[in-house]
């Protein structure tokens, strides 16, 4: 596809560099939108859910629930679409805004832009979505036949031309904030310029950790005679570049003796980096079975402790001009939209059990469950624009796992803040897991939402699953409508409460306004969306953390009815600082 038809907003892009010129000449004229990238925002601890991932469970999780960093097996996306560079390009978004969307980011660690172009410098739209949930991101430097050849051979002309790539590479990564580099050589490199290619590798590895704390990953394909020679595994033909930077990615058409002898080599010759190593799957199936059993090829790689590198997970998308899907019109189309997000979700909902989970872990926390695209654009429920739109820059903090059709789904006819926000659509007693986070919650919490029912008789329940971080008690809070408040949480036990009286509710917005975070209205009704607001205060004797935050429908009559959740947002120390004696007060008359 030619991705000079997608349609942008204006004519500031994010684009590759083709050559080593224009890397030379990247310093003298920089690109400006480096100014607009968020930072890494910090993450929960990895959790392993388990099949039940989408469903809250309050029994005690078993230990291995939890994993230490330094031990879990990762998981590694490249994002190879068509080219790439298309809608995602536009520093201030596009009209297709039914492109690909990735969205599943509780699951990854590292995401990976890929392109054939010689540097692709990943653009802005996907760092800020990547950093906000906490996943880092890299660039690719690939050489790939002749001309790959010949700019390598520029590369390694000498050891000041090296070093000054790679100079010039630290300086993008740090310029354009993003966190290392996927280096993939796939030219011949004549033999005596190995040595030189290693310290390339070796310069570029000891900089990107200094200067950015990121990591440089290596690809497997040039082993140590400089021939393009895939080994699908690693062995003494290419462990010297894995020696000197942070990870290997192996090339996807392994087999399990690959896998056998890999772990083999590991133990004997790199104790300890077994997490380093990411095995290929390609999605398309090249290789390897993959597409919709990718779950079969990763079940080999998860038993074993091997980290993951899915490769061109834009196949959820691609895949679908083969069914009659237009995936190519210039400004979308529903058709399109419902489908990828049909297909999306199946396909990591399949393989979820095998991924350690991670979530926010800061507060204050806020979310509309945009996934940064639509059909209109909203604030506060109210149309801001009419026009179709695609800007990844406006994602906000996603589901910690795959939705399940049955229960929930993305809705794109109405949103409260952007383009969309979630429809639940079946009355269960089950709660459904929305994030999997971290909070601590020592001092008094406000949790806000935002929902709108097709019916009074049914009601939405946001269930908090607590635990105090130093006996691991466990407690269930609940946010419902129709329970009484109570003050004090008795511990371990529930709790439920009502909406914060309409007084309070002025003291927190004067709180909110000051604070400059971003946060729910403090109005009763909002364009059709009902906003609700509790109090959550803890006993000192513990030191409680939000772990879990689901939700669940009540009520009759169903059968068609559903309700849209807008909005969510959590902030931290609201009451203290406020009148808090009054406060406190009003809330002990409430409940005698």
């Amino acid at each position: 596809m030619d991705t000079n038809c997608v349609q942008g907003v204006d004519g500031v892009e994010c684009h590759p560099l083709t050559s080593n010129a224009e890397l030379f000449s990247f310093r003298r004229n920089p690109i400006k939108w480096n100014e607009l990238v968020e930072p890494l925002a910090p993450r929960s601890r990895p959790r392993k859910l388990g099949d039940a991932f989408g469903m809250m469970s309050f029994m005690d999780p078993p230990q291995q629930e939890y994993m230490m960093e330094d031990k879990r097996p990762e998981v590694l996306v490249c994002h190879d679409l068509a080219g790439n560079y298309r809608a995602d390009r536009f520093v201030d978004g596009a009209e297709k805004w039914d492109d690909y969307r990735f969205y599943h980011w509780a699951g990854i660690d590292y995401f990976c832009y890929f392109s054939h172009n010689y540097i692709t410098i990943p653009p802005l739209q996907w760092i800020n979505a990547a950093h906000r949930h906490g996943v880092k991101v890299l660039g690719t430097f690939i050489t790939e036949s002749g001309a790959g050849e010949k700019i390598m051979a520029e590369v390694l002309q000498s050891e000041d031309n090296m070093i000054r790539v790679v100079d010039e590479l630290v300086f993008i990564t740090n310029h354009c904030q993003f966190d290392g580099w996927l280096i993939n050589i796939e030219c011949q490199v004549i033999p005596e310029k190995i040595p030189l290619l290693k310290q390339f590798v070796s310069y570029l590895t000891g900089e990107i950790r200094r200067t950015v704390g990121g990591l440089v990953v290596w690809y497997d394909s040039v082993i140590e005679n400089g021939t393009v020679l895939w080994q699908n595994e690693i062995n003494f033909k290419n462990s010297s570049f894995f020696e000197v930077c942070d990870a290997i990615l192996l090339n996807y058409n392994w087999n399990e003796k690959n896998l056998d002898d890999t772990e083999g080599f590991l133990s004997l010759k790199y104790p300890g980096r077994k997490k380093n190593v990411f095995v290929g799957i390609d999605v398309f199936g090249r290789g390897q079975v993959a597409q919709f059993k990718t779950h079969e090829t990763l079940e080999k790689i998860a038993k074993r402790g091997l980290s993951i590198g899915l490769f061109a997970i834009g196949w959820t998308f691609e895949a679908m001009q083969n069914d009659s899907v237009d995936i190519f019109s210039e400004r979308g189309n529903t058709e399109c939209n419902e489908a990828f997000f049909r297909r999306n979700n199946r396909f990591y909902a399949s393989f979820w059990n095998y991924l350690y989970t991670s979530g926010p872990c800061e507060l204050p926390f806020y979310t509309s469950f945009c996934v940064g695209s639509g059909l209109v654009r909203r604030e506060l429920g109210v149309i801001v624009s009419s026009s179709p739109w695609f800007n990844l820059r406006l994602q906000q903090p996603q589901m910690s796992t795959p939705i399940d059709h049955t229960y929930i789904e993305h809705h794109f006819e109405d949103s409260f803040d952007g383009g969309s926000c979630l429809r639940i659509t079946s009355v269960s007693p089950r709660v459904y897991r929305l994030f999997c986070v971290d909070f601590n919650c020592t001092n008094d919490i406000l949790f806000s939402f935002a929902l709108k029912r097709s019916n009074k008789d049914i009601d939405l329940d946001i269930i908090l699953f607590i635990v105090d971080a130093t006996t691991e008690k466990r407690c269930r809070v609940v946010l419902a409508e129709d329970f009484l408040y109570t003050e004090r949480v008795t511990w371990p036990g529930n709790c439920s409460m009502k909406p914060l009286i309409e007084d309070n509710l002025l003291h927190v917005q004067h709180f909110l306004n000051r604070s400059n975070e971003k946060h729910i209205p403090v109005r009763s009704d909002i364009n059709g969306w009902e906003t609700r607001f509790y109090y959550l205060s803890f006993d000192s004797t513990v030191v409680p953390h939000i772990i879990d935050i689901g939700v669940r429908i009540r009520g009759q009559p169903f059968g068609g009815h559903w309700i849209n959740l807008g909005a969510i947002g959590i902030h931290a120390g609201v009451i203290n600082n406020l009148e808090y004696e009054k406060v406190s007060d009003e809330f002990s008359s409430q409940n005698q």
